[in-house]
């Protein structure tokens, strides 16, 4: 009887930590927007579903600003279309994790040769985010790495809200807070152990 005694007390002790752990937790409640706003979700499945080509046509109908955050970024679909949105005067920003300084296929060489505005977050072990900000009512987000394999080959998600002003308020505030503690991208910078950037020896 002991190793079920043993094992019903550790599930018990379980159960009892998870009230705090739940306490600790804090989430941003977006209202629901108005039934008249028309809001609408359009859900793509990634490999099938044309998932790059989707982002980059609403990026090509922005008509203010394309804000961008993401992990892996080396899908050229993307990066031609924010390119494009860029040289239509709108207010375009990047920011990417750290890894993609030295990742062999990012495209961050691409932005910074282009002119588009490029950030690096190295404040966490990994910046993970996957989100873009169009204009003032229109977000994206899912799993999909900004990636020819994450549009064209993985079982991905990725998921376009329209017409939600105040869950696209959300992620524009999400994105400034990153903006404001990344770094502009240099060619050849490194970071040391503690996310601070520096020049190669």
């Amino acid at each position: 009887m002991t190793p079920f005694r043993g094992t019903t007390l550790a599930c018990a002790w379980a159960l009892l930590a998870l009230p705090a752990i739940h306490a600790q937790a804090t989430a941003t409640v977006v209202p629901l927007p108005a039934a008249s706003a028309g809001a609408q979700v359009q859900v793509f499945f990634s490999p099938d579903d044309g998932t790059d080509r989707a982002i980059a046509q609403a990026m090509a109908q922005a008509r203010q600003r394309v804000w961008i955050a993401g992990y892996y970024f080396t899908s050229s679909i993307l990066a031609k279309a924010l390119d494009q949105a860029h040289a239509r005067g709108l207010d375009v920003r990047v920011v990417l994790d750290r890894s993609q300084v030295s990742q062999r296929y990012s495209s961050a060489t691409y932005f910074h040769n282009h002119g588009v505005p490029l950030w690096i977050n190295a404040r966490y072990p990994v910046m993970h985010h996957k989100f873009v900000v169009i204009d003032q009512d229109t977000v994206g987000f899912g799993s999909m790495n900004f990636t020819r394999a994450g549009a064209q080959q993985n079982a991905e998600n990725f998921n376009l809200f329209r017409r939600w002003p105040q869950l696209v308020g959300t992620y524009a505030a999400e994105f400034q807070r990153l903006q404001k503690e990344s770094v502009t991208y240099r060619p050849g910078m490194v970071f040391d152990t503690d996310g601070n950037a520096e020049e190669k020896p």
